[in-house]
């Protein structure tokens, strides 16, 4: 509960079912154990544990000792718990939950430098009475929790990631590698425009820190960062926090993305000098300020103070030489690395370091240069979700680069742990080329619409753009850009109204479906392993040569029709039936489709599978007999279940639940033999 940042109670309750007896306790008494990390179950390393004696005992079979226990569990007292590193991330995300106005000053600000903000960890108001004042006169303490600690706006605002410690001392043999290759009589700077707290420079030795050139966005991050490094390094933009340009919990005179920054005096005269070399070394803030994706309702972009800045400017005026046009200017990563070959790096022997997700160079076409040597990290480890991030030296001489292999590299109990290299092609041609853009005459504009569940959105009233209908239109596909994930895909029957807002997504028609269906199978390329994520995509780069292998039209086909991942239902709105076309019930297109083909003996399986589960469907009171399945619609419209009082999951029908079970089953064997193999043999996936 400490750690989770909820109130500990003040009271323990220990009942002794066998004889009847509750036993009360102080939590004070056991402060000092309530303060401890214990890691697995209670009942095991314990042996050192002394009890207290109990403040009370009382007998639940009678009437006055059940009522003083009653008065006891409803009383509001805590105890006040010490803030450390376990558990201020905790208190943070609650406080910020509960003030959803707040600002990272507001909760952890201190009594030092230019901005005194007396946060609440120090002077405790919100938490009155549940949290004991933090002592620390600096935050240093917190310097690896510092990303973490940011509230919701800033998160967005700032994309910043912790470096774990034994990702920066790979990083730094890549920037001795960069050293080394600073010509003979030349001096060299370092430069981190977003340090952080300075996690990245905290494994260098001090010759290396006496070049660095440091600062960061974050107004608490620097103070940390003053604080741990000032005194190492070349510099910190700005240099004293007497000349902090401060709004609203940022360092203004800091963004690296600002023209002011660019042209900071302090680095132009080592960038005009031509006997100095300079190396970046960063790991940018990656943040997407305001993508669109298929998972969200809400129509509202994330806003960022970094939006129209020069870099944001001049990028944008370069963009028609990126691969991937469409939102690349909104991740701040690809400022980033974009701006440090354009203003920083000049000669062949500059070098930049720099963490990244690989789509940079994979497939946005961000970086055409020449490639030393190159890490593919655990991105769990960040404070962030499991996938690829990389870390590549990069020189400043041109290159035409398809293919580059990396070394792999998780963190396992502290340590570092070599994997298999992994190799990474370029992508030239996104899948965005298969989007069916035809119109037809008979198209008519309409309000049909439906949320990404699939399920019709009756309040809908568009302003500019409208739906479609056509007899021919089966469903709306979305496959947004070339990532792997659940949030650039959908297949519902109704057009995704976010997707005609925004224009993405595209109808499904019945005379050339089938051949679209491939590109939403490609969506849902398995990457069960963290150095799997985000290195698979999805591409364009042969045609429609996949178009020519029946095998994969019809396999996909199958898989679409029996997935849990196609959306698509049959809806009723104002006593007309919109049927699901996309499902293997009855004389849908699909069906009929699906009859004039040749099927294989596992073919037959796996639809033998569904007719079951369709049949068991049949016998339920919520069937209704006028309309076509699919499985989602079966498994959320008829598959009913609830939680008992132990928190067991309780399905209504048992024995459809477990052939629904078996079937999402086969269909994971049914993709990785029929589907996966060609899907990269056309580079669909790639």
């Amino acid at each position: 509960m400490r750690i989770r940042g909820e109130s500990v109670p003040a009271n323990i309750l220990l009942v002794s079912l066998n004889t009847r007896m509750v036993y009360l306790y102080h939590s004070k008494d056991y402060f000092n154990e309530i303060h401890t990390i214990y890691i697995g179950a209670a009942s095991k390393n314990n042996d050192n544990f002394i009890a207290q004696p109990y403040v009370a005992k009382y007998d639940y079979t009678r009437i006055s000792d059940t009522i003083s226990i009653k008065q006891i569990l409803k009383e509001k007292n805590y105890l006040p718990i010490r803030i450390d590193k376990d558990s201020i991330v905790g208190w943070a995300e609650r406080y910020y939950r509960e003030n959803p106005t707040a600002k990272k000053g507001d909760f952890i600000g201190d009594d030092t430098g230019k901005i005194r903000i007396i946060g609440e960890i120090r002077d405790p108001k919100h938490f009155a009475g549940l949290i004991e004042p933090y002592k620390g006169r600096t935050n240093e303490r917190f310097k690896y929790l510092m990303d973490k600690l940011n509230d919701r706006l800033q998160k967005k605002e700032l994309g910043a990631f912790y470096t774990p410690i034994p990702y920066c001392e790979k990083a730094a043999e890549l920037l001795r590698i960069a050293i080394s290759r600073v010509p003979k009589g030349n001096d060299y700077v370092i430069i981190d425009r977003c340090a952080g707290t300075g996690n990245l420079e905290s494994v260098l030795n001090p010759e290396e820190l006496s070049h660095c050139i440091l600062s960061t966005y974050e107004y608490y991050e620097y103070k940390v960062l003053c604080e741990r490094l000032g005194d190492k390094v070349l510099f910190i933009i700005p240099p004293t926090e007497s000349l902090v340009k401060y709004e609203q919990g940022l360092v203004m005179n800091a963004n690296a993305l600002t023209e002011e920054y660019v042209y900071n005096e302090d680095i132009q005269k080592y960038i005009k000098n031509e006997k100095c070399t300079i190396i970046l070394f960063e790991n940018p803030p990656y943040q997407d300020s305001s993508s669109m994706t298929f998972t969200d309702d809400n129509k509202t972009r994330a806003k960022t103070k970094r939006n129209d800045t020069f870099i944001k400017l001049k990028f944008t005026e370069n963009i028609g030489k990126l691969n991937e046009q469409r939102g690349s200017a909104r991740e701040i990563m690809n400022l980033f690395i974009w701006s440090a070959f354009e203003y920083y790096l000049r000669q062949p022997t500059d070098s930049y370091v720099v963490f990244g997700p690989v789509k940079y160079f994979k497939s946005i076409s961000l970086v055409n240069k020449d490639f030393i040597k190159g890490f593919a990290f655990n991105r769990k480890h960040f404070h962030a979700t499991k996938s690829v991030i990389s870390c590549i030296l990069w020189g400043n001489t041109d290159s035409n680069n398809e293919e580059w292999d990396l070394e792999a590299y998780d963190i396992i109990n502290g340590e570092i742990n070599q994997l298999d290299d992994l190799h990474v092609r370029k992508i030239h041609k996104g899948i965005s080329m298969y989007n069916d853009r035809r119109t037809f005459d008979a198209d008519v504009q309409s309000n049909l619409v439906c949320y990404p569940s699939g399920k019709p959105k009756t309040d809908w009233n568009p302003t500019k753009k409208k739906a479609m209908y056509n007899d021919n239109i089966i469903a709306f596909m979305v496959t947004i850009g070339n990532s792997i994930d659940a949030k650039h895909r959908g297949l519902t029957r109704l057009p995704y109204y976010v997707g005609i807002e925004q224009s993405f997504g595209y109808y499904l028609r019945s005379d050339n479906y089938i051949e679209k269906l491939p590109i939403f199978c490609a969506k849902l390329y398995p990457q069960d392993e963290w150095y799997e994520t985000d290195v698979y995509f999805n591409s364009a780069d042969k045609g429609y040569e996949y178009t020519k292998d029946k095998d994969l039209l019809r396999s996909c086909l199958i898989y679409t029709c029996l997935s849990y991942d196609n959306k698509c239902r049959s809806i009723i709105i104002d006593d007309k039936i919109y049927q699901n076309e996309l499902c293997l019930d009855g004389e849908s297109i699909a069906a009929k489709d699906l009859h004039n083909l040749t099927l294989t003996d596992t073919d037959k399986e796996i639809i033998k599978i569904y007719e079951t589960i369709l049949d068991n469907a049949k016998k339920t009171e919520e069937y209704n007999m006028n309309i076509r399945y699919g499985l989602w619609q079966i498994d959320t419209d008829i598959n009913k279940s609830w939680e008992d009082e132990n928190g067991n999951r309780i399905y209504k029908y048992p024995e459809l639940n477990g052939y629904i079970r078996a079937l999402k089953k086969h269909l994971k064997t049914y993709y990785r033999e029929n589907i996966s193999e060609l899907l990269l043999k056309y580079e669909l996936v790639k």
